[in-house]
């Protein structure tokens, strides 16, 4: 089992310490300036750290390679607990301390946060805990009795709660009791069952779920038995309805759906920071949730709905259309939701809290309308893999940062409606004929590979 851990942290060392830099900074900034809120970014760093890594690793087929081990299936699942959850926050806990450390041994007069470093630490442990129950629990689904098929799932609605809970509540989690209280209590519920999890890990029936679609549990398999129906008419009579095929089809099967998921997890989070309250001045707080919306929004699409439709672009450039009318086929799966939820977002802010507020979303869901649109280039032009991957990545923070630097660059708290259009219509030209020439002489995007419900996290496939 050293082994099999050894060669996970050989093939996942470079995304780990870039997590052991980025921590570093993390405790050097908590030290600099103790008053700012550090959560969130402490609970982005724990997401690429823990078991999301060996998610891929079982996406491409570790399991099957590692079953022919003399090892049993507890082995494997303490193995992989300790290397995605007590090993990893002992190394970020560390370049933590490490960097607060060195900030105030640049500056004497400093004193080391202690409280707020010993809580971002605990905040990693749970963080990291709760991710492994989520990815173990997943390759179960509804096997089992009807206790464990409850247990199950309530488990994972939990762990589900505490990670979108955590990106809502976890700013500021720090100076706030009862914010610490639930965060740890919850997390530290999940981190012992993930070692409870980890006891009962089953090694046959996880390559079974990533190879293909589990067989339905033996408690419903002669319950629900469908019979054939009889064909009334041949094939050659089925009636063809006209005009409905191809992008037609993809663009209508796909676009209403995302919409419709985006403004329902919009309003559920609306209504959780309403019934939470801030005591934050009204447009502040417009300008976070709508920036922060925005930026999950985007980020969502392109890993539910850009990502997966790649996966058949083989597929898609046989079709009798142009190039250019495929890749605004691929621009328009990422940018007509978000252009649709920001409208609707703008003119339900513009009802409930005014103009100001209205034309807050609108910036904001102008200014996500570049990255998602270079998105869409970058990962048609590089393909699925790591590169393509860690880019992805960096766009995804770096869109943020771009859009703070140019607000203190201007020395406004937002950026007008003008500028923002005018970046958008920039980039998304630039992305258009960029997304053309890559279809025409990239290659990377158009390698096969074998789609299963293990392809997306928590058990959601295409």
């Amino acid at each position: 089992m050293t082994r099999v851990l050894l060669d996970y942290f050989r093939r996942w060392w470079w995304v780990l310490a870039l997590a052991a830099l980025l921590e570093f900074r993390l405790g050097w900034s908590i030290a600099n300036r103790p008053q700012e809120p550090f959560e969130f970014w402490a609970f982005m760093l724990s997401l690429w750290a823990g078991a999301n890594l060996l998610l891929f690793d079982f996406k491409r087929g570790a399991l099957r390679a590692v079953a022919a081990l003399p090892l049993t299936s507890r082995q494997f699942g303490r193995g992989w607990w300790l290397a995605t959850v007590p090993l990893p926050a002992i190394g970020l806990a560390a370049m933590l301390f490490l960097g607060a450390g060195a900030f105030c041994q640049v500056h004497p007069n400093r004193a080391l946060p202690t409280a707020s470093l010993t809580l971002g630490s605990l905040f990693t442990l749970v963080w990291l805990g709760n991710g492994f129950p989520m990815i173990f629990a997943a390759t179960r689904r509804l096997a089992g009795s009807v206790w464990q098929m409850t247990c199950t799932f309530f488990l994972s609605a939990l762990s589900i709660l505490m990670l979108f809970g955590s990106m809502l509540w976890a700013q500021g989690a720090s100076s706030s009791p009862s914010k610490c209280a639930l965060l740890l209590g919850i997390g530290g519920f999940l981190t012992l069952v993930g070692w409870v999890e980890a006891e009962r890990f089953d090694l046959g029936q996880a390559v079974q779920y990533f190879r293909g679609r589990p067989e339905p549990p033996a408690l419903w398999r002669n319950r629900f038995r469908s019979t054939p129906l009889e064909a009334k008419i041949t094939a050659s009579q089925l009636p063809v309805e006209p005009g409905y095929g191809g992008v037609p089809f993809l663009l209508l099967s796909r676009v209403p759906r995302m919409f419709g998921l985006l403004a329902a997890m919009s309003a559920l989070t609306a209504l959780l920071w309403v019934w939470r309250g801030s005591a934050i001045p009204e447009q502040t707080a417009v300008v976070i949730f709508a920036g922060s919306s925005s930026m999950m929004s985007w980020g969502f699409m392109l890993v539910f709905q850009l990502l997966p439709v790649l996966r058949q672009l083989r597929l898609l450039r046989t079709m009798p259309i142009s190039v250019m009318r495929l890749s605004g086929t691929l621009m328009a799966l990422m940018l007509v939701p978000l252009i649709a939820l920001g409208a609707v977002s703008a003119a339900v802010a513009a009802v409930a809290l005014g103009t100001p507020a209205a034309l807050t979303f609108l910036s904001d869901y102008t200014f996500a309308l570049a990255p998602a649109a270079l998105c869409v280039f970058l990962a048609v032009w590089l393909g699925e893999g790591k590169l393509a991957y860690a880019v992805l990545l960096v766009v995804f923070f770096g869109s943020q940062q771009v859009q703070l630097r140019l607000q203190s660059f201007l020395h406004i708290p937002e950026l007008p409606l003008g500028l923002v259009s005018a970046i958008a219509a920039i980039c998304i030209l630039l992305a258009l004929l960029l997304t053309s020439r890559a279809l025409r002489h990239s290659g990377h995007a158009y390698h096969g590979r074998t789609t299963s419900p293990g392809d997306y996290p928590f058990g959601l496939g295409s």
